[in-house]
């Protein structure tokens, strides 16, 4: 059977030909996976599947305290529908063996969905990608000192870092806070609207907005703040991700593609 000689083990400085080669043309617009594959491999929880010698797929893992987060699955095209992103996924299970998982998927991968779904995975929430150019210009938002006001504008249990959906809870607000990543608008003298930003070293081109929630005006002058900002820091582009439940309608918004966040619990002793 396919699963019996088909072996998942850690990448190698050597398989990186190989996985790009066949991840060149994962989307219209070619991967990222060139991006992140040195600090992936740094952490160790880089993995690539392999048939007779042949790299024929790849995942990452990226362990938190609680919790842990699947990325970059690639198998290559000939080796699809035999098995192998199952495999990958039951490997990863017994890697991170108990505790909550969560992966992204675009709405329209449907075989993605498809394998994620029949491994116990259920969509948790879903997100809608915006993205905007950074401009020079005025706001009235600004960094938040404290977590006054903030209350029930931060309605979700996760934001997205980057590619990553982290836990946003208590603790990891107070973080935020202490690294002036929380921005908040005010109207009438409360707080009306809050967003969270981000930069990646994988993306340094990139200025993220990974929530953001509150009234209309309010929301336009968090994402007004990010447009000043990333022009300031020399940014080309500013994703910005927000719970599809919000109606983050601006007209110099582009709408883009719709996300699933899927979750998992696992029990170490159901392995």
């Amino acid at each position: 059977m396919f699963e019996c000689i088909m072996k998942i083990r850690n990448a190698q400085e050597r398989d990186k030909p190989s996985v790009l080669e066949f991840c060149k043309d994962t989307f219209s617009w070619g991967d990222y996976i060139a991006d992140v594959w040195d600090t992936w491999k740094s952490k160790d929880h880089l993995y690539v599947a392999e048939q007779e010698g042949l790299v024929v797929g790849m995942y990452n893992i990226s362990l938190f305290a609680k919790e842990a987060w699947l990325e970059g699955m690639r198998v290559r095209p000939q080796y699809r529908k035999k098995g192998l992103g199952t495999n990958m996924m039951l490997h990863a299970e017994s890697v991170i063996q108990n505790g909550t998982v969560r992966l992204i998927i675009e709405s329209g991968n449907l075989p993605s969905i498809r394998l994620v779904k029949s491994v116990g995975y259920e969509i948790e929430e879903e997100w809608r990608l915006y993205s905007t150019a950074p401009k020079k210009q005025e706001s009235s938002a600004a960094v938040a000192r404290s977590s006054d006001g903030l209350g029930d504008l931060v309605c979700s249990s996760t934001y997205a870092d980057s590619w990553k959906w982290l836990p946003l809870d208590g603790e990891e607000i107070g973080k935020l806070l202490h690294q002036g990543r929380i921005i908040t608008s005010t109207e009438e003298g409360r707080t009306s609207a809050v967003g969270i930003w981000n930069r990646s070293n994988d993306f340094p081109d990139a200025f993220q907005l990974g929530f953001v929630n509150g009234t209309r005006h309010g929301m336009e002058q968090v994402v007004l703040y990010a447009k000043n900002k990333a022009h300031e820091l020399g940014c080309q582009r500013i994703p910005i991700f927000a719970q599809e439940k919000i109606s983050l309608e601006m007209d110099f918004l582009e709408k883009k593609s719709l996300f699933y966040l899927m979750k998992k619990e696992l029990d170490r002793k159901n392995l």
